[in-house]
């Protein structure tokens, strides 16, 4: 099988956050949380998901001969949706914007910052809209006894003057580790200290020596433990490191 099972996706958690500030701080990282002008859609349908439908005028032109020589393109549109299960200021405010806790008025919806995260394990993904959205009701919303109460949004996406749609943050993605040094001579009783290094797709380093597994394929000539190799007796042994599913190894002579 071609290709890396680790780049393949499936998200088991999301959220939605709306802000009416449009001059909102955004988060530093996907690892840092929304500030106080960030608020939680609260519960979504997650069979849903967040469907996106791209809208745009295209026009070919051909010459003569009825070659195809251009395509114009033009009133691009990209609009997200969501469906939220919860009932609250937040789903309120984008189902009935304008309106008051008693009085309802006719929804004119209103420009915010909307943020789409999605989760699997420690992975991270956030799409930050760049200038502001509009969030409107798609479809019908009402009330029965069977299912729960939900709402369908749809986010209308205004970019910037330079084509700017959404600011992307994801967690880095695991590449490759790398353990040094490569070979390493030892004698009995001798305790020698490994690193494991990983590389990232975004390029970024990180030393995960206390995060990593690792292993010796002759315990009888070298431990190892927490990338610490312990010479047992004359001979060799292979130590691996394994982290996220990608593994390297060190060549050990003990003598």
């Amino acid at each position: 099988m071609a290709g890396d099972p680790l780049k393949a996706n499936l998200w088991t958690d999301a959220d939605v956050y709306i802000s009416t500030n449009l001059s909102a701080t955004l988060p530093a990282n996907p690892d840092t949380p929304f500030g106080s002008d960030w608020h939680l859609v609260g519960l979504l349908d997650g069979d849903d998901g967040f469907p996106e439908s791209r809208d745009e005028d295209t026009d070919d032109k051909f010459a003569w001969g009825g070659i195809l020589v251009r395509t114009s393109r033009q009133h691009f549109k990209l609009t997200k949706s969501f469906t939220a299960l919860e009932d609250n200021d937040t789903t309120y405010g984008l189902l009935w914007p304008g309106s008051t806790p008693t009085q309802i008025v006719v929804p004119r919806p209103a420009r915010v910052r909307i943020a789409f995260e999605t989760r699997e394990g420690e992975k991270v993904r956030r799409l930050i809209s760049a200038q502001y959205a509009e969030v409107a009701l798609d479809g019908d919303h009402g009330e029965n006894e069977t299912d729960l109460e939900s709402a369908t949004f749809a986010a209308t996406i205004f970019p910037t003057s330079g084509g700017a749609l959404f600011n992307r943050q994801t967690t880095p993605i695991l590449s490759s580790i790398d353990v040094s040094p490569a070979t390493k001579s030892l004698t009995v009783g001798q305790i020698g200290a490994l690193t494991a290094t990983a590389t990232f797709d975004d390029t970024s380093t990180q030393d995960v020596t206390s995060f990593a597994t690792w292993t010796t394929s002759a315990s009888s000539k070298a431990t190892v433990a927490s990338g610490y190799v312990t010479g047992v007796a004359a001979g060799s042994a292979t130590i691996t490191a394994s982290y996220q599913g990608s593994t390297d190894t060190c060549a050990v002579t003990v003598s």
